[in-house]
């Protein structure tokens, strides 16, 4: 019978008999997907920036284009982020130990355009403009994430995750899970509000404190304490939470970068308290703005011994919440006796769900959360991918708080 044949067999039945086509599998497999890709105006293949080692130069290859399949978009990128540390991950014999597969192209988040949507897509649909996520996560169990294309996570099971979506934004083409691709209102946010394209690229930086903010419910009104707040993701944690209606004490060592924020806003929305190196003398400076409701923490790997983290936990109101983001890979002491009797909670977080970055772009397109030149944020440069090692050297050196460098694979 038809089924035990190694080939796809189609039955035509005829007046007398049945007669059987037996179709080779492979042929139809090309068939197939040759199919797909007409269907949706997609070209056979597409151009990546691979790199097969962080120390050797990466090469524009041709990949096949990606078949928008349940579950996944195939997106046209338009402005591809570029981090500020991306010369210490993929060039340079990758000193930060980033560990991904080989060969890989690079590019988590970026704003981009629908070329295809998937069948089971229920609102996207082509040319629609979007933001695609750095996070991707498992649909089986959402708590196993990786950082596309960055770093391939502990486990096994991250490690497979990242198998399959290896390639990211530094391309002309990248498929994305549905659920990481995010609508952006052009009508509202270009015609009403009059954004520019290119100012969208810094949702990769204030949806990931926008995550921890909302998983320790900050609330309009309250205090929250950001220490430090001068840093990429930390700085835009101070935009964030005054979207979201708090006051805001900002800390840190950079007295120029606190000035800057502390202009964000009316007076007495945001306040400075420059970090001292001293417990005692930190918690003093911080006494004049209690009572502190909130403390968010995404210090940088080498902040474990500095003096910000205990003044800052002795600073917060009893009831106080502790949001824990940040990038320190060993322990750090914490007041355990002080904590308890005081009620604190501690809640860490890990970048951000789906539906917290659906809520910032409703901020965002309500007009209550201000992006780009409007809030002090600026381009700080754009290339084409052939301009790959001055596109990373620009980031490292021109890359920042605020500050976004891209590669632009294809006009908007």
């Amino acid at each position: 019978m038809c089924f035990n044949l190694p080939s796809l067999c189609t039955i035509y039945k005829t007046r007398h008999k049945i007669s059987l086509l037996a179709i080779p599998s492979s042929n139809y497999s090309f068939t197939a997907k040759m199919t797909n890709l007409t269907e949706h105006s997609l070209p056979e293949t597409y151009t990546g920036l691979q790199f097969h080692s962080a120390s050797s130069p990466p090469t524009l290859v041709s990949l096949k284009t990606p078949i928008p399949t349940a579950g996944t978009v195939v997106v046209k990128p338009l402005y591809s982020i570029i981090v500020q540390y991306a010369n210490q991950i993929f060039t340079n014999g990758n000193p930060r130990g980033y560990k991904y597969p080989l060969p890989i192209v690079p590019g988590g988040s970026c704003i981009a355009r629908v070329a295809a949507a998937p069948p089971d897509a229920t609102s996207l649909n082509p040319g629609q403009l979007v933001f695609v996520e750095l996070t991707v996560r498992s649909r089986e169990d959402p708590s196993i994430k990786v950082l596309r294309s960055f770093s391939e996570g502990p486990t096994g099971a991250t490690k497979k995750l990242m198998g399959e979506w290896r390639n990211g934004s530094w391309a002309t083409f990248m498929n994305a899970p549905l659920e990481s691709v995010h609508a952006l209102d052009e009508g509202v946010l270009v015609e009403k509000l009059g954004y520019k394209l290119e100012e969208f690229g810094s949702l990769s930086q204030l949806v990931v404190p926008y995550g921890g903010l909302a998983d320790v419910d900050l609330k309009p009104g309250e205090t929250v304490l950001i220490a430090p707040a001068t840093g990429s993701f930390s700085s835009a944690a101070v935009h964030v939470a005054l979207a979201m209606g708090a006051r805001v004490i900002a800390m840190g060592r950079n007295e120029t970068a606190l000035a800057d924020l502390k202009k964000l806003a009316e007076p007495g929305r945001v306040e400075t308290v420059k970090i001292s190196g001293d417990v005692e003398e930190d918690l003093n400076a911080l006494s004049k703005f209690q009572p502190i409701d909130v403390y968010f923490d995404i210090s940088p790997r080498p902040a474990s011994t500095s003096s910000h983290i205990r003044a800052s936990i002795f600073s917060l109101r009893a009831g106080g919440r502790m949001s824990l983001m940040g990038g320190i890979p060993g322990d750090i002491g914490l007041p355990y006796w002080h904590i308890s009797l005081n009620s604190i909670t501690i809640k860490g977080t890990f970048m951000n769900t789906s539906q917290q970055a659906k809520d910032l772009i409703k901020i965002l397109e309500r007009g209550v959360l201000k992006i780009g030149t409007r809030a002090g944020m600026k381009v700080a440069g754009k290339f084409k991918l052939d301009d790959w090692e001055e596109a990373i050297n620009s980031a490292a050196a021109k890359g920042g708080p605020g500050k976004s460098v891209y590669f632009t694979p294809n006009e908007e």
